[in-house]
């Protein structure tokens, strides 16, 4: 077999490599297309086929914009691990990455073949957490740590209520509040309107994507977005405005619930920072499994982008000032929707 660069195809024998056990949510058919749809991406891989099967890929997304050329396997992923099974296979693969001659990016969690590969710098890590959701409900709760169950109690004594939709309004509702929280918190931008409702696209349509709203007296204070693949619940976007009646620790054990109703095995709680401490706390109270995203880069000898650079200083500099808390929501929102694709 010999490696093919080509568009990832949308066909049943891409489905099906997608569907083995080192793909994900981010090598999905529908998150590809939400990429696509909504920052003009084109998504592509190094495929190795036979006859009518795609025996092993890597995928990838080439960017040219104001921060230079550049590859990502791939933007805006928690991670997004080869779809190969062997060292031969990886080597093979890749080359035809390289020899684009541009800087190349892989978030890795299950495969070992990038991290063996002497070529690639680790550059960064973050932790992934999962939940075996095949056990029992009640060994489930028994297994909370208490500060987890009592939470739960609090938020439910509160009066808080957890709402489950799919309805386009109110992910448009999540957005507002998932927006301001990214502000607030962390002076960040988020993602674009435009990505949520194609998301809400490609998944809801099937069932494949559900809103957990937590509301009090009818307004809502925190809300959890979840997408489902191949037999996992994968927890991808968290807001919350209010932690008085503790709703998060709710959603996330309703969530659960949620995967285990749906037949579910695992529920995915995706990439944290280690810089955001708070979050892996939150998360390793329901985390069966913890592990580490290895970001990777390659780099071609010599290679150097100073106007690339400098541009992805000013991007920080005008976020910084985007997010001050005297911009109106509004305002970073539409920052967002300009500039996010940038920080890919």
């Amino acid at each position: 077999m010999s490696a093919r660069l080509a568009r990832v195809p949308q066909s049943p024998a891409y489905h099906r490599l997608a569907r083995r056990p080192i793909g994900s949510l981010f090598s999905s058919p529908g998150w590809l297309a939400v990429l696509t749809s909504t920052y003009g991406f084109e998504i592509s891989a190094s495929m190795a086929c036979e006859a009518d099967n795609i025996e092993a890929a890597i995928l990838y997304s080439r960017i040219s914009d104001l921060r230079g050329e550049r590859i990502v396997s791939l933007p805006f992923s928690d991670y997004c691990d080869p779809l190969v099974d062997n060292a031969q296979t990886w080597r093979e693969l890749v080359q035809p990455i390289l020899d684009f001659g541009l800087p190349v990016t892989l978030r890795c969690l299950r495969s070992l073949e990038p991290l063996a590969d002497e070529r690639f710098s680790v550059v960064g890590q973050g932790l992934w957490h999962g939940i075996d959701l095949t056990r029992p409900e009640e060994e489930i709760w028994a297994a909370l740590p208490s500060p987890a169950r009592q939470n739960v109690r609090k938020a439910q004594r509160s009066g808080v209520v957890i709402r489950e939709t799919r309805a386009i309004d109110d992910i448009r509702t999540f957005h507002r509040l998932h927006c301001h929280v990214r502000k607030s918190k962390y002076r960040l931008l988020a993602q674009p309107l435009a990505f949520f409702e194609n998301l809400h696209a490609a998944f809801a349509a099937d069932d494949s994507m559900t809103l957990l709203l937590a509301e009090v007296a009818g307004e809502p204070v925190a809300g959890i977005l979840f997408l489902e693949w191949c037999g996992t619940l994968y927890y991808k976007f968290n807001a919350s405005t209010d932690q008085a009646f503790r709703p998060n620790d709710l959603l996330l054990w309703e969530g659960i619930r949620l995967g285990r109703q749906h037949g579910l095995e695992w529920l995915d709680l995706g990439f944290s920072d280690v810089g955001q401490p708070g979050l892996v706390r939150y998360k390793r109270k329901y985390a069966t499994e913890e592990r580490l995203i290895t970001v990777l880069r390659w780099w071609p000898q010599g290679y150097l982008d100073r106007c690339g650079e400098e541009a992805g200083r000013t991007l920080g500099r005008i976020t910084h000032l985007l997010t001050d808390p005297a911009v109106p929501d509004a305002i970073t929102r539409a920052a967002g929707d300009e500039l996010y694709r940038f920080f890919c």
